[in-house]
């Protein structure tokens, strides 16, 4: 048997559990306030590392660095919108759903102004 075989096949052994909780951990419906909070602290996070040329540069990095955080945020303000407006048509949801992320961005914009310190 071959030697790198030998010591590669127990850390397989042992990653395959990590494994299959992150794959689970992203399938995770996440309330929005917590989707949120998430982004939040990504945000915060990032803001350290973030360029301190423009807003737009800093825009630009940390939303890069979060934006399995700002999908979580998107996907659960539209099941929110979706179990607030039942009888809504499908347009009508649309809609909503559109100016929900615009009013995410316009927030997430102004958090990252806040946090680097950065003004437009």
């Amino acid at each position: 048997m071959n030697m790198a075989f030998r010591l590669a096949a127990p850390l397989l052994a042992l990653m395959a559990p990590t494994m299959t909780a992150a794959h689970a951990h992203a399938d995770e419906v996440v309330p929005y306030d917590l989707a949120l909070s998430r982004l939040k602290a990504c945000v915060t996070s990032g803001a350290a590392g973030a360029p301190r040329d423009s807003l737009q540069s800093a825009l630009v990095a940390i939303r890069s660095l979060c934006q399995p955080q700002i999908n979580r945020v998107y996907e659960a303000a539209d099941r929110r919108i979706a179990e607030q407006n039942p009888a809504a048509d499908a347009d009508r949801l649309v809609e909503l759903r559109k100016q929900a992320h615009r009013q995410i961005d316009f927030e997430l914009a102004a958090l990252i102004s806040q946090t680097t310190g950065l003004q437009p």
